[in-house]
This record gives C-alpha cells, structure tokens and sequence, in this order.
C-alpha cells in the first residue's frame, strides 16, 4: 500500500513486470513474443497477414520512432489512435523510404483492423496516412497487395464519404487508371474471400469484443461493414475486365445461393438494402447469367420491394427493376403482376412518389415500355388505370409545395402519354378507344387542372403539351397520317369547349384567363416558355479611355438582336381558336363592360395581333368610315379601325386608372399595320436615341396612325408615361414608339 515510500532500483533499471514475464516466458518455453499490438499466431494459418517472427527481428526492421507509433495504433482510445495514425501518416512522408519499408510487414494487420474503426476520424486519416505511406514505398507495395486489398476495396466504399474519398486517393496514387483493373485482378481471390466472410459469416458480436464493446457500436460497425462489402462487392464486378469474371463465376455462385444473401433485400437499414440493389443491378449487367440462373429469388426480391420509398433505397431499387426486366426475359412468371406489383405501383403513383417523384417518375417510361403483352392486358384498362395513377399524383401535398415534385409528375405523364399513343397508332376499334380516352379522359383534364392552378402553368406542361402538338402535326402528313389528323382534330376541338366553359362567363376566374392566354402564347411561340425561366444574364460593364472615343463622344450602343426563331403550329386551329375567343370575349367586353375580359383580349392581341383576330372584333359597318387621303392606305386595315373605335374610346374614359394593358393594344394595332417584313427591319436598323436618325418606310404609317389618334383626343403626351422605357423583351418597340410619340407632339 505504501507505494510512493518504496525504494526505487538505483537507475531505474529494473525490468518492468510485463518484461520480467517475457523473458520467464522465453526461457521456459523457447518462444520469443511477438511485438507490442500483433500479437504471435502459433498456427499454420497465418489470416490475412502474414505473422510476426520474432522480437529480435522486429527490432532489426522497424525505426524506433515507428514502433512507438505502432503500439499506439493497437490502443482502444480513439483519441490515442487517432493522434497515433496522424503522426504514423506525417513521418512516413518525412522518413526516408528505407526507413518506411521497414513498416510493411506489420503494417496489413493493422490497416485492415484500424480501417474499420468505428470512429470515422480514425477511418479518414488511416487511409490519408496510407496515401503517404504507398507514395514513399511505391513498387515495395506489391508483395503485401493480396493482404490490403479487400478491406482497401471496402474503405473505398465507406459510408462515410471523406473516409471513402481518402481510400480512393490512396489507392489512385499507387496505382494509375489503366493500371486498376490489373491490381484488382491479381488479388480477385483474396479480395473475394474477405468479402463472402464479411456477407455470410461475421456478425456483430464477432466483429467486435460484446465485453468492451457496447451494443450499439457493434451494431453500427456491422451495419456498415455489410454495406460497404455489398457496394464492394459491386466496384469488384465492375473493375474486372470479363475474363477475370468467367474465373470467380464459380464462387460467385456459391454466394448467391446463398439464402443469407437475398434476405438483405428485406434488411431493416435502408443502407444495406439500397447496396443490396446496387449490386443486383451490377450482376444483371455484367454477370447476367448468375441472375439468370437465380430468377425466382432475383424476380422476387426485386420487384415485390417495387414500393419501398426510402429515399437511399429507391433510385437504386429502380435500377435493379429496369435491369431484371431486361436481363430476365421470364421474369413475370416469378411473381404475380396483377397481385403483387401493380397495386404496390399504382398507389405510389397516386401518393406522387411520397416525396420522391424527381427519383421515382423518370423510371416510368422505361418501365412501361419493357412490360410485355400479357402485363399489359387489356391494354386500354392498363392504360388509364396508369396515367390516371399518375396524374393523381399531382393531389399529393409534396407536389403542390414542390415545383421540381410537380415537374417530374407532368414530364412522366406526358412522355408515356406520347408512347402509348404512338403503340396504339390504327383505325382498329380498340386503337381508336385507347387514342379517344387519352384526350378526353387524360389531355384535356390535365389541362382543366392547370387552368385554374398558376404553379401548373408556369410549369412544363404547356411546354410539353406544344411540343407534343408539333410532333403530331408532322406524323400527319405521312403513313399514319389519318391518326394522327383525327387526334389533332379531337384534341382541338376539346380545347375550344374547355376554353369557351371559362370564358363564356360573366364572373370568369382571372386566373383561368390567364391560363388559357398562357397556353396559346406557348403554342404559337415556344420559346417564349423557356423566356419565362430564364435567368437575368449578368450585366458587363465595361470601362473605356475617354481620349480613345474622342470628348464629347459618346460610346456605341449595341443593336437589338433579332427574336429566337419559333416554330408555330403550321395549321390553322390554334388561329381559329384564338379568334373564336377572342370574339366570344368581345361581347362581354361591349354589351357588359367586363374589366376582366378586357384585359384578356389585351393578352391575345398582345400574342396573336393578326388582321384575322381584329376582323372579328368589328362589325361590318365599323369598317366602313371614310378617312382623309392621307390615310387611304390604312382604309382596308381592321387594327386601324379598332384602335380608332374602341381602344381610344377606353382610352378616353375618365374612370379608368389602369391603362397599361390598353396601351399594349395600342401596339398590337401598330404592329398589325406594319408589314412584317419592314417591322422586323424597324426593330433592327434603328437604333435607341433621343431623336430618329433615319426615317423608316413604316414611320410614314406610324405618323397617320397617330395623327389619327390626335383628331379623336388621345392624350398623346399621357401616352407616353403610361408606357416607360423597360429593359424588356419588347424594349425596342416600346422605346421607339414612345421617341415617335415625343418626336410627333414637339414637333408637329
């Protein structure tokens, strides 16, 4: 008990206990122990690494400064490992290579316990210090490659991302990209043995000491180990060229059959699930055979997991669905389809994905597309129980809050909407049932929905409903003309009856007009969708000498670019749709003043100010006064008499505050008389100043128009304020016509 009153060996030279016991052990049973933290393996197994000798021997090989070193990597602190791998990793990059080489022998049983520490600290910087370590021995490596590479395969897939990056790093610092698959081939065997181990043999308690080690963190260390193998097991499949495969096909399958394997489809951690269908998906690419032979259990643990919605299972779970399709041609005779696929599909359809349409939705195309004949009977039922599925989808609270949820739901309707069709192109009754009830049941309600939700419509499926449009409208001058002329024709009409229902009403809702105004803009110019979207361009300045452009000069302005080309719809329904409404609205706008009918003829004639659009707008006999001679040749001209006989009369009005959209008309007119051709030319010879440099041949125009507009008593002046000079997509009109209207009013 006294202790510190004990007298201490003169020099302190006195062994320690544990050293007093070596040597007694030495003595009596001529066995030297092996060094601190390896321990000695007296069996003619030696594991994975190779065991140690002898003290003696160890003493002759390894630096003194690396043997401390190395008795701290075999502590179970994580703070002391941690410090000890550190400083392991910094002196092999400041010792010469001799000195380092001496760690080799020693160093495989250390790098495969301490690579799968359970701290994820200890993990990141063993592997920073192996990078070090393989850079200062380089080609000595190689006899200890078969020893390190399995569980340097599994660092490379661990869960915890630096740690895997550092494992990476290493390992393409010994080795160059076209040189991996080599490295990997010559220890395929070794490699594979640690992994099986790891897949079938090991669990949690014999990974780690259940005495010392709490539960939680041998489960945790388990867990990770086993998807770490999985994914391993993967990059193995994928690195190896296909020769060295046909030479594991053997024991390959040995672990397949296993029914150990297939249960960690239905693992409890979604981690070793979504590995799991990582490498299923792998196999079925390079080993399709191996599947193939195991097509019950494959088909079974693939596709009846068809509704796990983890989100780290899902994207892989996919993939491993659209690659058994393909790689098992028998594959729905495993499992029921009707039974226990479908319904799992469609009510995860319905429930938009749970959240995960962005990873889920873009598989659909695919999957619908591989599905066989006898899946798909009857083909109209399946056809719209799938879209239907899907297109409710868009209900789901994910969706309404999720413009990219929402997005990938709309693309995925519209692209097996488009397949389908193009599947059941004939004038065979059935054919004919499937087109009717993919307009009338599916199209035109997707577009109702739309109509009265703003976030649909500026998302794609205007876009895509345009698209879909012009690709018809091309297949209807060929073979499958008759089809696709009727399809046109169905879906036109149908469209009119839905626009008319909103605008055929005195209280009709802002946001539906808004809608339809949208979609036919989007129709006539697709680009003006992608406009919509686009981001604001970075404005660059740029700073030049005054002396290099002279005093007083100012600095040249750039020309306005000509509008992106668009493709409008070649045949006339769009345009008789456009005039349809747009005289429909043109009674309520007369005979009941409705404001907000128009403001929705301002957005059509904004889009569509074309002479057919204004003739309907007038009566005959508001085409007919008589104007001066200088204004004979706008006589025949509807926009003319329009902006003379309505706009300017609601310009006139006293009440009204908001004329914004009445001076949109004004330019939709002045667009209307201008040849399109000298219009184009305006936009793009003159240039933006404060006086008119050049006279324009439709400026002669223009002047009558708004001396026209003077003799009825628009405030010209005023007009001028209620349109200022923005930086829009229409800047070069507005600005002109403002510079004309100031030009006209000092000057006249």
């Amino acid at each position: 008990m006294g202790g510190k009153n004990k007298q201490r060996t003169k020099g302190n030279v006195r062994p320690s206990s544990s050293g007093r016991a070596a040597d007694l052990l030495a003595r009596e049973s001529g066995v030297v122990p092996g060094f601190v933290g390896f321990g000695v393996s007296t069996s003619s197994d030696p594991g994975y690494v190779p065991a140690v000798q002898g003290a003696e021997e160890i003493d002759n090989q390894v630096d003194a400064d690396f043997r401390m070193v190395l008795r701290k990597l075999s502590k179970r602190d994580a703070v002391t490992k941690l410090k000890a791998v550190q400083e392991f990793g910094a002196m092999c990059q400041e010792r010469q290579p001799d000195v380092v080489k001496g760690v080799l022998p020693y160093w495989p049983r250390i790098y495969c316990r301490i690579s799968m520490d359970h701290d994820r600290r200890v993990r990141e910087a063993t592997q920073q210090a192996f990078e070090q370590l393989v850079l200062k021995v380089k080609r000595n490596l190689a006899p200890y490659l078969k020893s390190i590479m399995g569980h340097w395969l599994i660092s490379q897939c661990d869960t915890y991302s630096p740690a895997a990056s550092a494992a990476s790093a290493a390992f393409q610092a010994a080795f160059p990209l076209n040189k991996q698959p080599e490295a990997i081939s010559f220890c395929k065997d070794e490699v594979l043995n640690v992994l099986q181990d790891n897949l079938l043999k090991e669990t949690a308690d014999t990974l780690s000491d259940p005495h010392s080690v709490p539960e939680e963190e041998r489960e945790a260390k388990f867990i990770r180990l086993l998807t770490s193998s999985l994914l391993a097991l993967k990059r193995l499949l994928s690195i190896l060229p296909e020769q060295d495969r046909e030479l594991l096909k053997e024991r390959l399958t040995q672990l397949i059959t296993q029914g150990k394997f297939w249960k960690y489809s239905k693992h409890k951690t979604p981690q070793i699930r979504g590995a799991f269908f990582e490498l299923i998906a792998t196999m079925c690419a390079h080993t399709p055979q191996l599947i193939q032979a195991e097509a019950a259990r494959a088909c079974s643990a693939v596709l009846l997991s068809i509704d796990d919605t983890d989100p780290v299972v899902l994207p892989p779970l996919w993939e491993a669905v659209l690659h058994i399709l393909s790689c098992v041609d028998n594959c729905w005779t495993h499992v029921s389809a009707r039974k226990g696929v479908m319904p799992k599909l469609w009510v995860l359809l319905k429930e938009g994905g749970r959240g995960l349409a962005t990873s889920l939705h873009p598989n659909m195309l695919p999957f619908i597309s591989k599905l066989p004949a006898e899946v798909t009977q009857p083909n109209l039922e399946f056809s719209r129980t799938f879209l239907t599925s899907v297109i409710q989808g868009l209900s789901s609270d994910r969706a309404k809050s999720s413009p990219s949820e929402s997005a990938a739901i709309i693309f995925a309707t519209m692209e097996c909407l488009r397949f389908i069709i193009l599947q059941n192109v004939g004038d065979e009754q059935e054919q004919r049932n499937i087109q009717n009830m993919l307009i009338s049941e599916q199209l035109l309600p997707l577009i109702d929905r739309a109509l009265g939700n703003p976030s649909l419509q500026t998302g794609p499926l205007f876009p895509q409903v345009s698209d879909m449009l012009l690709s018809w409208e091309k297949r209807a001058v060929g073979k499958e003309a008759p089809t696709f002329q009727r399809l046109l024709s169905d879906f036109w009409e149908g469209l009119g009856r839905l626009c008319t229902t909103y605008v055929d009403c005195e209280e009709a809702e802002r946001t539906a007009l808004e809608g339809i105004a949208s979609l036919l803009q989007i129709m006539h110019n697709p680009n003006s969708a992608s406009k919509q979207t686009k981001k604001k361009k970075t404005v660059k300045i740029c700073f030049t000498d005054r002396e290099e452009r002279g005093q007083g000069e100012e600095p040249p302005m750039e020309s306005p670019a000509l509008e992106e080309q668009h493709y409008p719809l070649r045949n006339g329904h769009l345009l008789d749709l456009v005039c349809q409404l747009a005289e429909l609205n043109m009674l309520y706008v007369s005979k009941r003043e409705s404001e907000r009918h128009l403001r929705f003829l301002s957005q059509l004639l904004r889009v569509f100010p074309s002479p057919q659009v204004f003739q309907v707008l007038l009566r005959p006999e508001e085409m007919k006064p008589e104007m001066g001679p200088e204004l004979r040749p706008l006589a025949e001209n509807a926009a003319v008499h329009f902006l003379l006989q309505r706009v300017t009369i609601w310009l006139k009005q006293d009440d009204r505050k908001d004329t914004d959209f009445l001076v949109d008309m004004v330019f939709s007119s002045l667009q209307c008389c201008f040849c399109s051709f000298w219009f184009r030319l305006w936009k793009v010879w003159l240039r933006p100043s404060p006086w008119p440099r050049r006279p324009a041949v439709s400026c002669l125009s223009l002047s009558s128009v708004l001396i026209l507009l003077k003799r009825n008593g628009v405030a010209l002046d005023g007009l001028c304020c209620l349109r200022p000079n923005k930086p829009t997509a229409d800047f070069v009109r507005n600005h002109w016509f403002n510079i004309l209207l100031k030009w006209y009013i000092e000057g006249t």
